[in-house]
């Protein structure tokens, strides 16, 4: 590893472990977003382990944010709960399908949910 990707590390880790909730979640979306653009550009140049890479990535970080929901807030956790599962059977059906479609789909719920995360943050702030 060279010293410039160490020092990437080390700042990424540090970012991560002083961030605020909101701050937390909005990096999730923001990694689950580009891991399945790259899945995408991987499937178009037919690199199947890259996009499988990517789409199992993005499964992971919506497995993590599922794992983080805290259900004393009610309803919009439930709510959100369906959505990242669904949003999980969606990639994996672009997996197995080879559908550009179903990482779309996936790709536009959650620049939704990262606006509206987004818009929270900036009332409460």
């Amino acid at each position: 590893m060279s010293i410039n990707s160490m020092g990437y590390e080390a700042y990424r880790k540090t970012q991560i472990q002083t961030a605020d909730q909101g701050s937390l979640i909005l990096m999730c979306y923001d990694g689950a977003i580009n891991s399945l653009k790259k899945a995408r550009k991987a499937q178009q140049e037919h690199d199947n382990q890259a996009r499988a890479h990517a789409l199992g990535k993005a499964q992971n970080i919506l497995w993590e944010l599922t794992n983080s929901l805290n259900y004393d807030a009610g309803e919009i956790a439930n709510n959100l709960e369906s959505l990242y599962n669904y949003m999980i059977r969606r990639i994996v059906d672009a997996e197995y399908h080879n559908s550009v479609e179903a990482m779309d789909e996936v790709i536009s719920y959650l620049q939704e949910l990262k606006e509206s995360w987004e818009q929270i943050i900036r009332k409460s702030s």
